[in-house]
């Protein structure tokens, strides 16, 4: 019925509408069923509904056919056909409505944009608890609740069945940020203590707000480093693990480390190629990696400080290569192992290594050059060192 009475308008002009005129049209119902793409017998259901809702009358002529006529000043001088005057008297009406519309349309538009906001606070909270192996929360629960909603509520005009479905979404996204806040900062608590038990010194302090998280999370990642490159191979008092021992045995030293991962250890040729600075890069790496702070220090904990910078490079390069999806609980599934003295880590270093070497040779075999940058920078600063 709108696309009818939006046709008839074509045949209007402004001058119909002015006082007492009487816009009528006079287009045949073969010419409307051209122009809608309907049949004659449709196009006469349609204007019978348009009269019914009280948009149109019908004028008829003695001969029952449609005409009309217009002067030069563009009146109609006479005409027979579909009156459109029904409509211009209910238009304060239609104005009001649209005016209503208009407004819900608004009020919808804003309750499915909390509600999509509500749906993506919902996956990123949902991707750190998996981030954090924090699967006791069940965040996966509350995402696929959010994105059934989404889906459910594309079409639906009512805005208190929508206003509902968004409070409790909303409702469910709260619950979860507070709970991985929660679970983050015992976590983070966890590793704080570890760190002021295990090397932090007298002087170190470590004062936070929540506005300075960022920079007091990278302070304290740093500050093992800071000292590890001040003191070389000084490594803070620590007893010696079963992992130090492994390591031991399997004759794994920073030399070793930086045959298995050049283009991770690259920069060590630069500085003495100490335990210290080896600790000290994969400190670095694990923050660049996604490994969290407590993982780090939870595996200097139970592994030592050397076992656990050999297994942050030993994962990260897994994880370059493609063989580890998730870093961090990779690390963390490395310290359980560790804990229990089921870890083999020197035999998991020496496989990487063999692994190094078989890629090289493949790489000299097909004529490529397999070489890593880190491996040649070290070859060139370990030259440039003999020629002094």
């Amino acid at each position: 019925v709108v696309s009818v009475i939006d046709l008839l308008f074509a045949w209007t002009k402004p001058q119909d509408w002015q006082g007492g005129q009487i816009p009528v049209v006079w287009p045949s119902n073969d010419l409307l069923a051209q122009k809608l793409g309907v049949t004659v017998r449709q196009v006469q259901k349609l204007l019978n509904q348009a009269q019914a809702f009280g948009l149109i009358s019908f004028r008829d002529s003695p001969n029952g056919h449609r005409g009309g006529r217009r002067g030069a000043d563009g009146f109609i001088t006479w005409g027979y056909g579909i009156v459109l005057a029904p409509i211009g008297t209910r238009l304060q009406e239609f104005a009001a409505r649209a005016a209503k519309g208009a407004a819900e349309d608004a009020a919808l538009t804003v309750l499915r944009k909390r509600l999509a906001a509500a749906r993506r606070n919902i996956r990123a909270l949902a991707q750190t608890a998996f981030d954090a192996d924090l699967h006791d929360l069940k965040a996966g629960d509350d995402l696929a609740l959010a994105l059934m909603a989404t889906d459910q509520m594309r079409c639906v005009r009512d805005a208190g069945l929508l206003t509902a479905c968004v409070e409790q979404i909303e409702e469910r996204a709260r619950r979860l940020a507070g709970a991985v806040s929660a679970k983050i900062a015992v976590l983070n608590t966890g590793g704080d203590q570890d760190d002021s038990s295990s090397w932090d010194g007298p002087e170190d302090t470590h004062s936070t707000t929540t506005n300075q998280l960022q920079s007091a999370k990278a302070d304290t990642r740093s500050g093992l480093a800071k000292r590890s490159s001040e003191n070389g191979d000084a490594l803070p008092s620590q007893p010696q693990t079963a992992v130090d021992d492994d390591l031991e045995k399997h004759g794994v030293d920073p030399e070793f480390m930086m045959s298995i991962a050049p283009e991770l250890c690259s920069g060590l040729p630069y500085r003495d190629g100490s335990w210290g600075e080896v600790v000290a890069t994969a400190e670095r790496l694990a923050g660049q990696s996604g490994i969290s702070n407590h993982a780090f220090k939870e595996a200097c904990r139970i592994m030592g400080q050397r076992g656990a910078a050999a297994s942050v490079i030993a994962t990260i390069q897994k994880y370059r290569r493609g063989e580890v999806q998730r870093p961090g609980a990779y690390l963390r599934g490395m310290s359980s192992k560790a804990e229990k003295g089921e870890l083999n880590l020197g035999r998991t270093l020496h496989g990487l290594k063999d692994t190094s070497r078989t890629v090289a040779m493949r790489g000299m075999s097909d004529g490529t050059d397999a070489t890593p940058i880190g491996s040649l920078m070290s070859r060139l600063v370990s030259r440039g060192a003999g020629l002094r």
